[in-house]
């Protein structure tokens, strides 16, 4: 279950932001599952984007798409993105946000990005155990200005996301 409130004492950046999954549903890979999923519903409503996207390490030097609502071809297609190497890449081996605000003039790695016409894009690293990062990222198929209040509020989300991969020891999974 996803409840989100708004807690006083936060910063004001950070009202509504304030995440909480039921820790007792994500100790299995199949319930971490089903509440990333419910998660990435939530995010994609709530900041009117159209696609939303969860990449986890995979082999060695790559990320591999764990979960995505918009963009599912990529999981299907079982795309690898190389550490370093377009959008996703890059964030993880930076560490550090993105925001393409025109994806038309920027390197892609996963073709199914052109392919859906994505033309906006932010994403975050998801800090995960061991200094490794996943990428969380949304995009938005009519041009769009993401802002660095995007990256704090996804910023949120990813914090909370990576104490679930963690919780759910997703890292054995191939």
């Amino acid at each position: 279950m996803v409840f989100w409130g708004d807690y006083t004492g936060l910063p004001s950046s950070y009202k509504g932001w304030n995440v909480f999954i039921d820790g007792e549903q994500n100790n299995t890979k199949t319930k971490f599952a089903a509440s990333l999923q419910k998660l990435l519903e939530w995010l994609r409503e709530y900041m009117a984007v159209d696609t939303v996207t969860f990449l986890l390490p995979k082999e060695q030097q790559n990320l591999g798409v764990y979960a995505s609502i918009g963009l599912e071809e990529e999981i299907e297609q079982q795309i690898r993105i190389p550490i370093k190497q377009g959008i996703a890449g890059r964030i993880a081996a930076n560490k550090k946000p993105m925001i393409v605000d025109d994806l038309s003039k920027v390197e892609v790695v996963s073709p199914v990005l052109r392919q859906k016409d994505l033309k906006s894009l932010v994403g975050i690293p998801v800090p995960l155990k061991q200094d490794m990062v996943g990428v969380l990222h949304v995009g938005t198929l009519e041009s769009h200005q993401f802002t660095e209040r995007d990256i704090e509020q996804l910023q949120l989300v990813a914090h909370r996301i990576g104490l679930m991969v963690t919780d759910a020891e997703l890292f054995n999974v191939e």
